[in-house]
């Protein structure tokens, strides 16, 4: 799958809890660095541009650091929070999945559809409608799931 940030590296691995390091610990691929601070929702947002990409190439945890950014600058309130925070549950729900946590990550999956439902795309700069992930993740509670890719216009 193409990148739509690829000047932006990746990180060394995809965190996964027990697994490897924690990200934010001492030998963790972001061990020291600064919390991310981002702007509003955009397609002109790297952070934003970057947190897809992550998805795509399953770094769950990590998308979720920009996704949290983004909903931060929202104060957490909004269609364009909503929508962040249903990305950020994705996110987790591919942890989980993942861990083969699979009752975790359906109820993941459908606090994210419930998120999605609520949000207006005319009001947000997403580059993908909310049926669309409303339909990724109907097939992802129907059990086709290999990893969660998502395609910007």
């Amino acid at each position: 799958m193409s990148r739509y940030l690829p000047e932006r590296s990746f990180p060394s691995y995809a965190f996964i809890p027990g697994e490897n390091i924690h990200p934010n610990k001492e030998g963790g691929h972001s061990f020291g660095e600064d919390e991310v601070i981002s702007s509003p929702l955009s397609l002109k947002n790297n952070d934003y541009l970057f947190a897809i990409d992550l998805i795509n190439h399953a770094y769950y945890w990590e998308a979720h650091v920009y996704l949290e950014a983004i909903w931060n600058a929202h104060q957490r309130e909004g269609d364009s929070a909503d929508f962040c925070k249903a990305l950020i549950k994705m996110c987790a729900a591919g942890v989980k999945f993942k861990l083969s946590s699979e009752q975790a990550a359906l109820g993941h999956i459908e606090r994210a559809e419930e998120l999605f439902l609520k949000v207006d795309d005319s009001k947000i700069d997403s580059g993908i409608s909310t049926n669309d992930l409303i339909k990724i993740c109907d097939k992802l509670k129907d059990g086709i799931f290999s990893k969660i890719e998502l395609q910007l216009s």
